[in-house]
């Protein structure tokens, strides 16, 4: 799997610690050699927006057109009370997915509150 990089996640990397840096590695090392398989982190596409979001169809609508998914990176650390795969973190990777041969990293950050990349993120 090839990895890609919008321009706002290169800027955001390097401000992110060593251990956060380390992990967007790892994640990305395990991508490139086994692809989405056997990742200990949940991920999943981003259209699960709260029933009670004031825009949560157009917010569903974006994560759609946008191929959005996340992956929870394991930072600060994963809540392991789940099955390997589906553990979860406070911090998430977003991501586009429009093949199955590469993806592009286009932000990360804490939730909750989940938000959902804005359209300069993706470039």
């Amino acid at each position: 799997m090839k990895i890609y990089y919008s321009q706002s996640f290169l800027v955001k990397i390097k401000s992110l610690t060593n251990t956060e840096q380390k992990l967007i590695g790892d994640f990305v090392t395990s991508l490139q050699k086994n692809g989405f398989t056997g990742l200990p982190g949940r991920n999943k596409a981003s259209t699960g927006v709260s029933k009670n979001h004031a825009n949560r169809i157009k917010l569903i609508q974006f994560a759609i057109a946008n191929c959005l998914y996340h992956y929870h990176i394991g930072y600060k650390s994963y809540d392991t009370s789940k099955k390997f795969g589906d553990w979860t973190s406070e911090y998430v990777v977003h991501y586009t997915n429009k093949d199955n041969d590469s993806i592009k990293l286009v932000a990360y950050g804490a939730h909750p509150p989940f938000k959902l990349p804005k359209n300069a993120d993706l470039v």
